[in-house]
C-alpha cells in the first residue's frame, strides 16, 4: 500500500473570517472546514502554523470537529501572532499548517471561492506606517501582507477611489497611452523617453503619471508638462480605470498604488483586456524567473502583450522559463539606453547590491542589523580609502530610507533630485552582487565587479539560479573581500576588456542608440499606437 496516500494534512477551509487586534496581538480566527484527514490516530491538537519560519499554535475549538460530509467535519481555530512579530515579517507571508513528521497543508481563504482568488481581503490594521491584512491568493490560499501605507487603505481614499471610478465611465477619450515607471514616482527610465519621443512625434494620446512634487520634472518644456497626471489626484484615478493600454518599464503593479488591497485596482490591473507594454526596468538575464519571487514576471501571472528584450539569449530565457511565446517579445533593445552616455572624467565609484526582499521590513525597523547592510559596510571598508571621496551607495530604492539614516553612511547618498541615470555617467567602476543596473553600467564603458560572497544563500532564498556565471560574467568575480582588493585596481579607471566587451554583447546584442525608434516601428505594426 502507498503510505503516501494515507498521510495527508488537513486542508482548512474558511467560512466566517475574522482578523482583529487585541493585547498586542493579531488575532485570526474562522468558522471553518476540515478536510483531507487520513492520517492514523490524527490528532488537531499537533497541528502548528508555520509563518516565516517561526511556529505559532493553531487552536481548535472542537478536538475532531462535527462531521459533515465526504470527509469534511465543522470546528473553529484562532492563531495568535505577537504584534512585536508582525514587524520582522516580510512583505507577503504564507500560512502553512505543519504536522508532525513535517506533512505541511494550507488555509483557504474563502470556501465559495474554493481553488481560484478573488482579490479579497480582510480590513487592514496600522502600525508603525505599515498596513497589516489577510490577503487571498491567486489559489485561494490566506496570506498576511505587511506593507507600506498607503492613503487608498483609508476610508477617504476608498470614497476618492470610488468617485474616480464612476467619473471614468463618463470620460470619452480613446485609445489612451497611460506610462509610468517605479511606484509612479521617477522620471529617468524607458518610459520617460518613449513619452517625450511620442510627444515629439505629435501624439494627444499619450500621457504620463508621475509625482507632482518630483524636482526632477521641473525644468522640463511645457509640451511634455501638458499631458502629465499627477498621482493620486482625481484625474489619475480616472485614466487609471478608463486606459486599455499601459507601457512601463516596470511591471503594471506600479501603475497606480504598489500593492493595491482594493479590489476594483486588483481587478483594472488583471483585467484580459489590458494592452501592456512591459520595456523593463533592467535587463532580465540575472535571477532566473522560474524563482517564485519572479513569478509575476512569467506568462500565466503576468498579462503583457508584448515584452522589450535585447537579445537572442534574453528572448530565449522568456520562452523557455517564462513560458512566453516568440511574439510576445520585442527584440529591440532597452529605450534607456539610448541615452546612456558617461563623462570623459568620470571617476565614481557606486556600490549598488540588489535588495533582498526577505529583509525589507526588517530593514526598516533596524537596518544595521541586516545582511544586506552589513555587506555594504565590507565593501565599501575595502575601497582604499584615498578613494573614500569617490564612493555612492545606491542602495535599492526600498531600501534608501533605511540607510539614510545611518551616520556613517549616509553621507555616501545621492542628494535629494539626483537622478540614478546622472549619477552613472559619472561612474568609472560599479560594483554590485546581481543588479540588473551592471548592464546599464557597461553599456556606457564602466567596469563592473561582481561581489558574490552571499550569491548562493541569497539564490536559495530566491529558489533559483544566477543565469551569469563566472565564465560568462562581463566584469571580474570576487567572493569576500581580500578578492576584492586583488582587483581593485585593475578596474578602477581603466578600459574595458575585450573579453568582458564579448561576453556582454552575447546579452546586449544593440549599440546604435535607436531602441527607442526600433520600438515605435513595431507598435505601429502591431497598431497599438
Amino acid at each position: 500500500m502507498n503510505t503516501n496516500k494515507q498521510k495527508k494534512i488537513p486542508l482548512i477551509v474558511s467560512i466566517f473570517k475574522s482578523f482583529k487586534i487585541k493585547n498586542n496581538s493579531y488575532i485570526i480566527s474562522s468558522f471553518c472546514l476540515t478536510k483531507g484527514i487520513r492520517i492514523k490516530n490524527f490528532d488537531l491538537s499537533k497541528i502548528k502554523v508555520m509563518i516565516n519560519g517561526i511556529e505559532y499554535p493553531i487552536k481548535f475549538k472542537l478536538k475532531k470537529g462535527i462531521k459533515f460530509i465526504m470527509g469534511l467535519r465543522f470546528n473553529f481555530f484562532k492563531i495568535i501572532i505577537p504584534s512585536s512579530d508582525i514587524e520582522n515579517f516580510d512583505i507577503q507571508n504564507k500560512i502553512e499548517l505543519i504536522y508532525e513528521n513535517n506533512e505541511k497543508g494550507r488555509i483557504l481563504y474563502n470556501l465559495v471561492d474554493y481553488k481560484k482568488g478573488k482579490y479579497k481581503s480582510s480590513r487592514a490594521f496600522f502600525q508603525n506606517n505599515k498596513s497589516i491584512f489577510l490577503r487571498q491568493t491567486d489559489h485561494n490560499t490566506l496570506v498576511i501582507t505587511v506593507r507600506d501605507f498607503n492613503i487608498y487603505d483609508t476610508t477617504k481614499g476608498k470614497l476618492k477611489l470610488l468617485l474616480g471610478k464612476i467619473l471614468s465611465f463618463f470620460l470619452f477619450k480613446k485609445d489612451i497611452l497611460y506610462l509610468y515607471e517605479k511606484e509612479c514616482s521617477r522620471y529617468e527610465e524607458s518610459a520617460s523617453i518613449l513619452y517625450e519621443k511620442l510627444i515629439d512625434m505629435g501624439y494627444k494620446n499619450v500621457y504620463y503619471v508621475i509625482n507632482k512634487d518630483n524636482v526632477t520634472i521641473d525644468n522640463l518644456d511645457f509640451k511634455y508638462k501638458k499631458n502629465f497626471i499627477y498621482k493620486d489626484s482625481l484625474k489619475n484615478i480616472i485614466y487609471f480605470f478608463k486606459a486599455k493600454t499601459f507601457i512601463s518599464s516596470e511591471s503594471i503593479d506600479h501603475a497606480f498604488q504598489l500593492r493595491a488591497k482594493n479590489k476594483s485596482i486588483l481587478k483594472k490591473k488583471h483585467s484580459s483586456k489590458l494592452k501592456y507594454i512591459f520595456l523593463q526596468h533592467g535587463v532580465t538575464y540575472m535571477v532566473s524567473l522560474d524563482s517564485d519571487m519572479r513569478s509575476a514576471f512569467r506568462k500565466k501571472k503576468m498579462k503583457m502583450f508584448k515584452i522589450v528584450v535585447s537579445s537572442e539569449l534574453e528572448k530565449k530565457h522568456f520562452t523557455s522559463v517564462g513560458g512566453f511565446d516568440e511574439n510576445d517579445l520585442y527584440k529591440c533593445g532597452m529605450l534607456k539606453f539610448d541615452r546612456a552616455i558617461r563623462y570623459d572624467n568620470a571617476d565614481k565609484i557606486i556600490v549598488m547590491p540588489t535588495w533582498r526582499r526577505w529583509e525589507y521590513n526588517e530593514a526598516s525597523r533596524d537596518f544595521e542589523n541586516t545582511k544586506y547592510f552589513k555587506m555594504i559596510k565590507r565593501i565599501v571598508e575595502s575601497i582604499p580609502k584615498k578613494y573614500s571621496d569617490k564612493i555612492i551607495i545606491l542602495p535599492h530604492p526600498l531600501m534608501v530610507a533605511a540607510i539614510r539614516n545611518n551616520d556613517k553612511f549616509k553621507k555616501y547618498l545621492l542628494k535629494d533630485g539626483k537622478k540614478y541615470d546622472d549619477v552613472l555617467k559619472e561612474c568609472s567602476l560599479l560594483i554590485t552582487d546581481y543588479s540588473s543596473i551592471s548592464y546599464d553600467a557597461f553599456y556606457r564603458g564602466c567596469n563592473v565587479i561582481f561581489y558574490w560572497e552571499e550569491k548562493d544563500e541569497c539564490m536559495k532564498k530566491y529558489g533559483t539560479n544566477l543565469l551569469l556565471e563566472e565564465n560568462t560574467a562581463f566584469g571580474d568575480v570576487v567572493y569576500n573581500t581580500e578578492e576584492l582588493k586583488k582587483v581593485f585596481d585593475n578596474n578602477y579607471n581603466k578600459p574595458q576588456s575585450k573579453e568582458h566587451i564579448n561576453k556582454y554583447r552575447k546579452i546586449v546584442e544593440f549599440h546604435d542608440n535607436r531602441n527607442t525608434e526600433r520600438l515605435i516601428e513595431m507598435l505601429k505594426k502591431d497598431k497599438v499606437i
